[in-house]
């Protein structure tokens, strides 16, 4: 329904689902017998890996399941240049702007 991942931002190996699992559930999951009472379970996803997108197709998202993904690696360094731009192109703007009020 969100339409899938903002490939400019997302990053495709951090997807992941935090949810709290029934005993039954997280034993089995786990491979385990001894756990008592919901567990806190984490699901990861990686679509880049070639069953990726099918396992991610296959996943049901849950009510009070809470999904995240991580920023890609480009992403923070992306935002660095648009800040540094971004400032640039302000000063570039009130410079001009200072050039006109005093007749320049």
């Amino acid at each position: 329904m969100v339409g899938g991942l903002n490939a400019n931002a997302a990053y495709p190996k951090g997807i992941f689902v935090f949810r709290n699992e029934d005993e039954k559930i997280a034993n089995q999951v786990l491979g385990r017998k001894d756990l008592k009472g919901a567990q806190r379970l984490v699901y990861v996803l990686d679509l880049t890996k070639p069953n990726g997108m099918f396992t991610a197709r296959d996943f049901v998202i849950r009510d009070q399941d809470t999904v995240y993904v991580t920023e890609a690696p480009f992403a923070q360094w992306n935002k660095v240049i648009a800040a540094t731009t971004g400032s640039l192109g302000a000063a570039d703007t009130i410079n001009t702007s200072a050039q006109s009020l005093l007749g320049q």
